[in-house]
């Protein structure tokens, strides 16, 4: 999986321009359209992935990359949403331990404490599962299947899923490091890299995760069942 992930960005006629598309897109997220259409085209890397289809597909149809790039957002504050909610909460009640001491203090503190922990544990869930929710929205192409947690569970609870994770985390965070390097090393102009270098590696990761998905649930694309019906 390692190897042809690291190679999938670039594969096909087009791998270069994709790169170079993918990057200038970076280079310009601050506008956060073209973050949002980087998000998208991610969703339709990961579903294409899943299918299991050689090349990354085409950069096409800006639109609807758009608008899956804003759905996927609106699916992460989704499930970000329990997160925030309890670690507001959790600093109100530390707030409220500090203001008050004494045993009562002691106890608010406790709890604030336990919250924290558990506000940890939940973003380390929120990491592990969105990947797979969006590779759903991405193959289903609705916002619903981000959270059909019926196909999503045995995905989550797979060992090829487990290991994409693993992987993923261990390209990023040695690529992450090899290059901070390299910009060091050349003095700024790394930095003017950085979103073609990130941006081959988010594909990389989404191949792994696309695969793993599509090694546990059928790989028939989106609507071929109903094709079939109708023929």
């Amino acid at each position: 999986m390692l190897e042809d992930s690291l190679a999938y960005p670039t594969n096909g006629e087009s791998g270069l321009a994709r790169i170079l598309i993918g990057g200038v897109l970076g280079l310009f997220s601050f506008l956060l359209f073209p973050m949002f259409i980087v998000y998208g085209y991610m969703i339709r890397a990961m579903a294409a992935a899943s299918r299991e289809e050689a090349e990354p597909p085409a950069f096409e149809d800006w639109g609807e990359l758009l608008v899956d790039g804003i759905k996927a957002s609106a699916v992460g504050i989704a499930y970000a949403l329990v997160p925030i909610i309890l670690l507001f909460t959790t600093t109100g009640v530390l707030g409220a331990g500090s203001e008050a001491g004494g045993n009562a203090g002691g106890v608010l503190a406790g709890i604030g404490v336990l919250g924290l922990l558990v506000v940890v544990v939940l973003l380390f869930a929120l990491q592990y599962a969105l990947p797979a929710a969006l590779t759903n929205m991405g193959r289903e192409e609705r916002l619903g299947a981000a959270f059909d947690f019926e196909t999503l569970k045995p995905v989550l609870t797979s060992g090829e899923y487990l290991k994409a994770v693993i992987l993923t985390f261990g390209v990023a965070l040695i690529g992450g490091i090899a290059f901070s390097v390299f910009a060091l090393v050349t003095i700024g102009i790394g930095y003017l890299v950085a979103p073609f270098f990130y941006f081959w590696l988010y594909l990389a990761g989404s191949y792994m995760f696309g695969t793993a998905f599509g090694s546990v649930v059928d790989t028939e694309p989106a609507g071929a069942s109903q094709q079939v019906q109708m023929s």
